[in-house]
């Protein structure tokens, strides 16, 4: 800590007795040196902060002269911490003017003893900004080793910037060029990026910004390559009033990354291709030929029974996708099994424990940019099915817009549907039921069970395709569906052999029977 008035009182061997208190905020604030002038105006020699001492020897009496009557208020407005009154040497006590003077604009004052030189204070004061001094040049050597070793890691960007929120007692980020946050210490800004404005904005190489946003003092630095390129913006922030931050290690930890991005961004592209190439290994069903590597990519790999993911988006909620599953972050899955991830054709495929699933869904799924599709269990070796699940239930959730879907929960046959385009499924119920277009039933002839003819000749008649229709509903079953159309099980029968014989299929195909059952589905409310 920097020596204030309140703490140079405090020193015993010095017999200071304070006659003005002044305000708290004089007295507590730091001392940048100690002046000893007996000028009536010293102000043009001040810089700010300054301890003044004086004997008064300019000073007759009690009365002030014509340039003393604004001396206080001059010696306030410099920013002086206060005054330091040697008695004994020309005046036996401090002027009543004087007195009178600090009182009205709240400076310090107070009386130096003769026995106690000014020297004794000026090296008190001294002492302790060479400490201070000491101190910091101890901590800001202190501070660079730290962000140094950064640049040594895995991933020295993240790094750099972790341990630089660490250093300043605050928050940062790096933005990249398009004003996107890359890498944060923490996974929620108490400042939006968006209220920097016009921060990042840069003319200069190399330039650095200063505000208080929120209350947090902000600094925002430009970080170049050494070629001169844009890389992006440094962000650090601190909570409290401007001066709170300290811009040292934050100037250092811009120097590395402007060496640190370039020289990552080459092996985080290595690292991605390696990255793609076994988790299609792994998703082939070739596990083996991958866990030799796994510690190195992935930190290991997940225990089974095991999930796919197939992660579909824009590359930039991707990209967010994949720094939550990195291994060597501080993120969710510092807590979780391992996790082998990649990019595949533009997705993002992850693969994780079954027991962690959920909560990785839940992590992944919050971005709304990612569409999320989960297969069932499944073990390495058959994770090729696992594959196919995860495509298709993400196709299934991107077509119904649900942020993810998992593999068999979706709307059964309707999961097949979502995936056709509906004039194809019109289409194709339009060219199978072509032969029952204008077929109808007439219901007045034959052993009709209860049935009583309406006011309308429609009432005794059904069409081909209703008759069909109930025929599927009822799994085939000849008296579930005469029941259902009210008519008898023979003439049910009937129908359908003439059915049969116009489509000409075999009703006892599997096959044939759900194609009917798409057609009968989607058949136009004309033909129904």
């Amino acid at each position: 800590m920097t020596i204030s008035l309140r703490g140079l009182l405090g020193q015993s061997d010095l017999h200071l007795e304070v006659v003005v208190a002044g305000h708290p905020e004089s007295v507590d604030a730091p001392i940048s040196w100690v002046h000893s002038t007996e000028l009536a105006d010293p102000t043009p020699y001040l810089e700010g902060g300054e301890l003044i001492l004086l004997t008064g020897l300019a000073m007759k009496g009690n009365e002030a002269d014509e340039d003393q009557r604004q001396y206080a208020r001059r010696l306030v407005k410099a920013g002086v911490r206060g005054i330091g009154f040697g008695v004994g040497v020309r005046h036996r006590e401090i002027p009543a003017w004087l007195i009178e003077q600090c009182e009205r604009y709240g400076l310090p004052l107070f009386a130096v003893p003769a026995p106690t030189p000014f020297i004794a204070i000026t090296k008190a004061v001294s002492r302790k900004l060479t400490d201070e001094r000491q101190r910091g040049f101890t901590r800001s050597y202190h501070d660079q080793r730290q962000l140094m070793r950064s640049v040594h890691t895995l991933y020295p960007v993240s790094s750099i910037v972790s341990k630089l929120a660490e250093i300043v007692g605050g928050w940062a980020a790096l933005i990249n060029p398009a004003g996107t946050v890359i890498e944060s210490s923490h996974r929620f800004l108490p400042v939006e990026i968006s209220a920097l404005g016009d921060a990042l904005t840069f003319s200069v190489l190399g330039e650095a910004k200063f505000m208080n946003v929120k209350g947090y003092d902000v600094a925002v630095f430009h970080v170049a390559s050494p070629a001169g390129d844009t890389l992006g913006y440094l962000v650090a922030g601190r909570k409290g009033s401007t001066g709170s931050l300290n811009h040292t290690p934050v100037a250092a930890a811009v120097s590395l990354l402007s060496l640190a991005i370039s020289r990552s961004t080459d092996a985080n592209r290595v690292l991605s291709r390696l990255r793609a190439s076994m988790v299609r290994r792994c998703l082939e069903g070739r596990a083996n030929s991958v866990r030799p590597y796994a510690h190195d990519l992935w930190d290991g790999m997940p225990a089974e029974p095991l999930c796919a993911m197939r992660l579909v988006g824009d590359m930039n909620a991707l990209e967010a996708a994949q720094r939550l599953v990195e291994p060597f972050r501080k993120s969710l899955v510092k807590n979780l099994n391992p996790v082998v991830f990649g990019m595949v054709e533009d997705d993002l495929w992850v693969i994780v424990s079954q027991s962690n699933a959920t909560e990785w869904v839940n992590q992944l799924s919050r971005d709304s940019g990612v569409v999320l599709g989960v297969s069932s269990g499944s073990t390495w070796y058959d994770m090729a099915r696992a594959r196919h699940e995860a495509y298709q239930a993400a196709a299934e959730a991107k077509t119904t817009g649900a942020a993810s879907m998992q593999y068999g929960q979706g709307s059964g046959a309707g999961a097949l549907e979502n995936m056709l385009e509906p004039s194809l499924l019109r289409a194709f119920a339009d060219l199978k039921l072509a032969p029952l277009r204008n077929v109808v039933f007439n219901l007045s002839t034959g052993p009709h069970a209860n049935r009583e003819a309406g006011d309308g000749a429609d009432t005794l008649s059904v069409g081909a395709i209703d008759v069909l229709r109930a025929w599927i509903e009822a799994r085939g079953t000849m008296e579930e569906a005469a029941r259902k159309l009210e008519i008898h099980r023979h003439t049910m029968s009937k129908y359908m052999t003439r059915i049969a014989r116009l489509l000409a299929v075999d009703l006892q195909d599997p096959g044939t029977v759900a194609e009917l059952w798409f057609a009968c589905r989607y058949a136009r409310p004309d033909e129904a």
